[in-house]
């Protein structure tokens, strides 16, 4: 009996630290890494971001389609050894770099580098599209502000009452005196905790909308501070216009000119407290491409692009724009300014020539063609400044939304609105003609954000702020 006992106890003890199958489980393969799809991606770009060759990634993901990949699917990533998990795509947030994305979402600096291939961190800018690793089991940290030059990472500590230890590992650091002045500091947080910003703790939190900048584009800036605060600030050079839409809260809309240069543009912000205290901040922002067509050169009459025409009439627009109303008249998404069904024939930024001109022209705003009938109607609520026929506008209607965004609509038959009139969406405001430097009949609707001609189809399908 004892010995079979003894027989039994040693068999289980066999079991339990032998492999039956031959196979260790440290030699097993962790699983690929699975990358989210974007907006625009396609499985030749996939391949080219991660450097996988395109037959490799194809073979990979036997179940997907390449010609029917849509936003929101999982495509795993084979060849990245010792990474796993999901992989999303994130902007960096203004105020932030590498090193301070890194130690916000709590991932190896390195890996980022990796994934991204990035050649120099320091080219890193707000507004670059980078891949992150997705943590399972996610650790929040909480911005406590960057490391003045008077002070040491012990004395924010004994501030804070908070562990030093515990913010230097939340810097990816092992030392409390390698943490240097200037650089944001992090400590562990129960939840997830705003994006840290350059102005902390009097402003909480600074949020350029959406990222990366494009050309032609409306951007939203939102400021929310701790303290009523006057603000001020710029976009690539432009005087940003900040309202109040909340308590402690401010909101600049502004649009990015459809031939501003790609690049780096500048961004600043400065902050002024009821007892005189001022802070600034700087940072470069990457701005991309609309990457906007070239339209068939156009034959008009020369009159219509005579600068002695052209100039004047530019100038009384950007006159009536730039008079900013600090009441915001209008309410969610703007509405089609024609009736359905409706055809484009033009699209906004398309890139033209005039009478065999070089492209330096681009196209204001959205044409609609006569295809339901003649009526134009108020996007959306706002105040009538302007009627009048012009050279190149043709019958004009200018509409005041408030907030420095105004609407413009050019080439009409007949204007069925007066200056002064309050409007509301949807409510008929003139005829679609073929005045003005046209080839034929259609509205030209235009919108502007303090002072810069955006594209339209945006406001259709989001609201602002």
């Amino acid at each position: 009996m004892i010995m079979k006992k003894c027989f039994l106890f040693f068999l289980v003890i066999v079991l339990l630290f032998s492999n039956p199958f031959g196979v260790h489980a440290q030699d097993q393969t962790p699983s690929a890494p699975v990358y989210i799809v974007q907006s625009g991606d396609t499985m030749y770009t996939i391949a080219l971001r991660f450097n996988v060759p395109l037959s490799e990634l194809i073979t990979a993901n036997p179940s997907i389609n390449p010609d029917l990949l849509q936003a929101g699917m999982e495509v795993v990533i084979p060849g990245l050894e010792g990474v796993s998990g999901v992989l999303s795509t994130e902007a960096i947030p203004l105020g932030m770099g590498l090193d301070d994305l890194a130690r916000f979402r709590n991932v190896s600096r390195d890996l980022l580098i990796r994934l991204n291939k990035i050649t120099s961190p320091a080219e890193v800018y707000a507004g670059s599209n980078l891949v992150v690793p997705e943590k399972e089991a996610q650790i929040y940290h909480e911005g406590l502000g960057r490391l003045s030059p008077q002070k040491s990472l012990l004395q924010v500590a004994v501030e804070k009452n908070l562990n030093p230890w515990s913010i230097a590992l939340s810097h990816q650091q092992l030392s409390t005196q390698t943490v240097l002045s200037g650089e944001m500091l992090y400590s562990l947080s129960s939840e997830k905790a705003p994006t840290p910003n350059p102005l902390m703790p009097i402003v909480q939190s600074i949020v350029l909308s959406p990222l990366p900048l494009v050309q032609g584009r409306t951007v939203v800036i939102t400021v929310q501070t701790t303290q009523p605060v006057e603000i001020s600030g710029s976009l690539n050079d432009r005087a940003l216009e900040f309202f109040e839409n909340r308590k402690n809260e401010f909101v600049a809309i502004q649009g990015i000119h459809a031939m501003a240069n790609p690049g780096l543009i500048p961004f600043s912000l400065q902050v002024k407290t009821s007892d005189g205290n001022t802070l600034s901040f700087q940072q470069e922002i990457i701005l991309m491409s609309g990457y906007y067509p070239q339209d068939p050169p156009l034959s008009v009459d020369p009159a219509t692009i005579a600068p002695e025409n052209t100039r004047p009439e530019d100038d009384l627009i950007r006159e009536i724009v730039s008079k900013v109303t600090p009441e915001k008249l209008w309410d969610g998404m703007f509405a089609l300014p024609v009736d359905e069904p409706y055809c484009i024939r033009s699209g906004f930024g398309n890139r033209r020539s005039y009478n065999g001109s070089p492209y330096t022209y681009f196209h204001t705003g959205l044409d609609y063609g006569v295809c339901a009938n003649l009526n134009i109607r108020a996007p959306a609520a706002g105040v009538v400044v302007y009627t009048g026929d012009l050279t190149v506008r043709g019958k004009s209607t200018i509409i005041d939304h408030g907030w420095g965004v105004f609407s413009g609509f050019w080439h009409q038959q007949e204007i069925l609105v007066n200056v002064g009139d309050k409007v509301e969406p949807g409510q008929l405001i003139g005829l679609i003609g073929g005045t003005g430097r046209v080839t034929g009949p259609h509205l030209h609707w235009e919108v502007w954000a303090n002072g810069v001609q955006v594209n339209p189809q945006q406001w259709l399908e989001q609201s602002f702020p």
